[in-house]
């Protein structure tokens, strides 16, 4: 999942204002500064913010001020979003993204064949959410489970034309998934960690990895990434060089947040859904387990 997913100064505002209610003017003003102030902050630690990270620390800052009245608006947080932070933030990403197209990928382009460049990142998925929108009857009560909350992340790598594409490589919680225990062989790459996210230990082994099947093809790639904690690159790399993009520019310049990524979920949910048409078709279980998921991922 969802990755999951690592976004920039703009699209963390532009998220949340969709996920936000209604915050009188008169209780705005203390939660809005110390938001932009822990915002700025964090930006300046080159940590990812998603709208979800956002809104938690919002309402965080409204229980510390005592704004028992405090449910977020979208017009408070669009205009926080137009006039202090996106203002701000597509000055910069507009320079630095001039200057890269202009410096940086001229160099890359004339020591790299398209074929070997590649873009990789990580998307957060919920695999067993169809589309949300359930319909009924008029009067009918709707009777059912919680919406699942079982998150994994998912690293995406391709290059340039998207022709070529790495194994999906798919992080979950568990070392040894209990659904994996009959299976011959995964369609993807798994790793664990605790919180199923991707880790810089992860993102170098992956690296050395691949630098390893590189060697023995003896091909030379670069691979395009964005600028992240997690992202470290291993200092005895021989195959694989690692680019960085600057801070704040992946929703430009990054291919996989161009329809890569969004095109992959698209598909998934796609084979969710005839799997779950199948099952009412037939009168069976619609479980999806994990390993169903990286299946479907698979063939997405």
């Amino acid at each position: 999942p969802l990755s999951g997913r690592i976004v920039t100064i703009i699209s963390a505002y532009e998220k949340i204002i969709n996920v936000c209610k209604r915050l009188r003017k008169a209780e705005k003003e203390n939660v809005e500064e110390a938001l932009f102030k822990w915002f700025t902050l964090q930006r300046s630690r080159n940590l990812p913010i998603t709208g979800a990270i956002l809104q938690a620390k919002a309402n965080e800052f409204a229980g510390l001020f005592e704004e028992n009245n405090f449910v977020c608006s979208n017009g408070w947080l669009d205009r926080l979003g137009s006039g202090k932070v996106v203002g701000e933030a597509a000055s910069v990403c507009s320079s630095d993204i001039n200057h890269w197209m202009e410096n940086v990928w001229p160099d890359i382009t004339r020591n790299y064949d398209e074929k070997d460049i590649f873009n990789a990142d990580e998307t957060g998925l919920f695999y067993k959410l169809a589309p949300n929108q359930t319909l009924k009857f008029n009067g009918e009560k709707c009777i059912g489970g919680k919406l699942s909350k079982v998150r994994i992340t998912i690293l995406v790598c391709a290059y340039m034309n998207g022709s070529e594409k790495q194994k999906l490589t798919v992080i979950e919680k568990s070392q040894k998934p209990r659904c994996f225990k009959n299976a011959k062989k995964l369609p993807v790459d798994y790793k664990s960690n605790e919180k199923a996210w991707m880790t810089s230990d992860l993102y170098q082994k992956y690296l050395r990895q691949w630098d390893k099947e590189l060697a023995r093809k003896k091909r030379k790639i670069v691979l395009l990434i964005d600028n992240c904690t997690a992202r470290i690159e291993p200092s005895n790399l021989q195959w694989n060089k690692a680019v960085f993009l600057p801070p704040n520019t992946a929703s430009v310049l990054q291919p996989m947040d161009q329809g890569v990524i969004r095109s992959l979920k698209c598909h998934y949910r796609k084979q969710l859904i005839l799997r779950i048409l199948e099952c009412y078709d037939k009168n069976k279980d619609c479980a999806i387990s994990f390993l169903d998921a990286v299946v479907l991922l698979e063939k997405s």
